[in-house]
């Protein structure tokens, strides 16, 4: 059984249509063996690697470091985030569909994710409770991590950095994107 780990993106402005996207990356690798993959690229003083904190040129440095690693690498977008009304909803949506994905075709029995504030992990963890119990899921556990405490939740963040920036036009990702499994959701 394999782990991944999870982040969220919202992107609303320099894109087409506003969209929330949620990513996984597929990590067998220790956290030691990630921190130090990525512990060079990290600015100066930052608590953990985080894409908006980045310049550009290192962006590219990330992406082709992560490139390297054997992670797969898997988007759930919600576009246009509009349809489900708030982006928690459209974080459901996305939930909805990455976990049954992970599990079945990607072999995962723990999704990790970034801790967000209290109220929003509760609300988390009692949506995966019911998809669970509508058997929509199996026994898949979804745990909760503050970002900067493990290296592989940096992963996500920068994979979905990378294609909100390829989305807006303001970063070239091609070939990396180009092993990117991304799935579209709509609002049926």
């Amino acid at each position: 059984m394999a782990t991944a780990w999870g982040d969220e993106s919202v992107r609303k402005t320099g894109v087409p249509s506003p969209m929330y996207l949620m990513g996984a990356c597929v990590c067998d690798d220790t956290e030691t063996e990630t921190r130090q993959r990525l512990a060079l690229l990290k600015p100066k003083g930052a608590r953990k690697l985080h894409w908006r904190d980045m310049r550009p040129s290192l962006r590219g440095k990330v992406v082709d470091a992560m490139a390297a690693m054997d992670i797969d690498h898997v988007i759930v977008a919600a576009v246009p985030m509009s349809q489900w009304n708030t982006a928690e909803r459209a974080r459901r949506k996305c939930l909805e569909r990455l976990l049954p994905l992970l599990e079945t075709e990607y072999n995962v029995d723990t999704l990790v994710l970034e801790r967000r504030e209290i109220s929003q992990d509760r609300n988390d963890i009692r949506f995966i409770d019911g998809l669970r119990s509508r058997r929509f899921i199996g026994p898949i556990r979804v745990e909760l991590c503050a970002g900067e405490t493990d290296a592989r939740l940096w992963l996500p963040d920068q994979l979905l950095g990378a294609y909100g920036d390829a989305q807006a036009g303001t970063g070239r990702y091609d070939e990396f994107l180009g092993h990117v499994r991304t799935v579209f959701i709509d609002s049926d």
